[in-house]
């Protein structure tokens, strides 16, 4: 089983991502190379950087963001416990 999965080494090497507020968003692996940059440009660039084939990125409207770029502005996270931190529901008064 640990063939198969070569850089995969422990739980601390857990690279999931989580998408709190997924309401308007899709998510996609570009599959052709037809050109496509994403929407933010990385810290200390001044170009936008391409989204290559096979890249998932995620979308909002005319907005594509690789994940690198969307969990740097806090689209995505990596915190597994996202949903105990986030906003609540406001509490029912009893009548």
């Amino acid at each position: 089983m640990e063939d198969s999965f070569p850089d995969y080494k422990t739980r601390e090497d857990d690279i999931r991502v989580y998408f709190p507020h997924h309401e308007e968003w899709t998510i996609h692996i570009k599959r052709t190379w037809e050109k496509q940059y994403c929407y933010a440009k990385c810290p200390g660039e001044d170009y936008f950087h391409a989204i290559l084939a096979g890249e998932i990125y995620i979308q909002r409207g005319d907005e594509k963001y690789c994940l690198d770029c969307a969990l740097r502005h806090g689209f995505l996270t990596q915190d597994r416990l996202f949903w105990q931190r986030g906003p609540r529901p406001p509490k029912k008064m009893p009548l």
